[in-house]
């Protein structure tokens, strides 16, 4: 007597692993019987197993030939079987993660200049990914830097390291370095003694709706080759309302808006409360660091305007919008001053 076996799949873990360049095998063990038929699926997309090829089916699975990052993904292992009472479908989708020694973001060299001034503060960041994600350590003059002496921040891939510069001691080349337990990769990065931008000389407001204040600050765009390391390549805005300013006295909770630099450019604040008084700062900003801040000025928002009204547009700053009453009355008016232009008179 043939008993009938649905499918299933045996000792199929969802995440497996592989190791850079060697050779990886990506398990999944199908049983039934009928035994069923086993297909193959990257990322959605399906894999042909040609003779020599990159790609073989085994018994229990799959193997990759010196496989790469690119290999990461999702794989998908379709199972097939067809019996004299029907037919079935099952499927198991496994993500294969692949263990990578670290390795600097490719648009970065390995040598980076970065910007300071005394009395000032920079921060040095380290990117590498790696699988094991990396450990990372800092170094100043060929010794080990510690988070009980610096300020040292760690995220995904990422580190960076924060330096308040007191003396001109502290210029100099950093070392960041990256490793895991299948190698490391390291970032030298000197930090060289800039100078301190001035605060912009024009702010001014250009436009206003409910929600958005247009700020102007004169923004002009350098396009040096090499870029100049004094040259202004953003600014910095903080905003609040006066009123929640009124009860803290403090700009800690302030919104912070960080734009680039660009040629003739005004900036949008945008998603403001309406009918709303706010005081604004800017600061410029140069590979450096940020100039003092300007003086502290207030704007308004307008209030929400009647639907149908263009209450969505920036009104340029001295266009006035016509109050609500005045419309109605040029509406109700207009009718009767064009009937007492038409009336014959006697």
């Amino acid at each position: 007597m043939i008993v009938y076996e649905p499918i299933s799949f045996r000792d199929t873990s969802n995440v497996q692993t592989a190791v850079e360049d060697k050779d990886a095998t990506i398990r999944c063990e199908v049983k039934g019987h009928p035994e069923p038929s086993v297909s193959w699926y990257f990322n959605g997309q399906p894999l042909y197993f040609a003779h020599n090829g990159r790609y073989s089916k085994l018994a229990d699975g799959m193997s990759i030939k010196k496989v790469t990052q690119n290999d990461t993904g999702e794989y998908t292992c379709k199972a097939f079987q067809i019996s004299t009472t029907g037919s079935s479908f099952e499927e198991k989708t496994i993500r294969l993660n692949i263990k990578h020694k670290p390795y600097l973001p490719k648009w970065k060299p390995s040598v980076v200049d970065a910007y300071g001034y005394v009395h000032g503060m920079v921060n040095l960041t380290c990117e590498a990914a790696a699988e094991p994600a990396a450990n990372f350590t800092w170094y100043a003059g060929g010794k080990k830097l510690t988070p009980k002496s610096h300020t040292i921040h760690y995220g995904q891939h990422v580190s960076m390291l924060q330096i308040s510069i007191k003396t001109s001691s502290s210029f100099g080349k950093y070392k960041c370095e990256a490793k895991n337990e299948l190698g490391s990769v390291s970032q030298e990065i000197n930090l060289k003694e800039g100078t301190k931008p001035d605060p912009p000389s024009l702010f001014q407001l250009r436009g206003v709706n409910s929600d958005t204040l247009d700020i102007d600050v004169g923004a002009t765009k350098s396009h040096d080759i090499p870029p100049d390391p004094t040259t202004v390549i953003g600014y910095r805005f903080e905003l609040m309302p006066t009123e929640e300013y009124s009860r803290t006295r403090s700009w800690d909770h302030a919104s912070r808006r960080d734009f680039d630099v660009a040629d003739g450019a005004t900036y949008l604040l945008v998603q403001l409360i309406p009918d709303t008084k706010y005081l604004i700062r800017v600061a410029a900003r140069n590979a450096a660091g940020l100039s003092d801040w300007t003086e502290v000025k207030e704007f308004s928002t307008h209030p929400l305007q009647p639907h149908g009204t263009s209450g969505g547009t920036v009104v340029p700053v001295g266009v006035g919008v016509a109050p609500l009453w005045t419309l109605l009355c040029l509406v109700l008016v207009a009718p009767m001053m064009m009937a007492l232009a038409i009336t014959p008179h006697h």
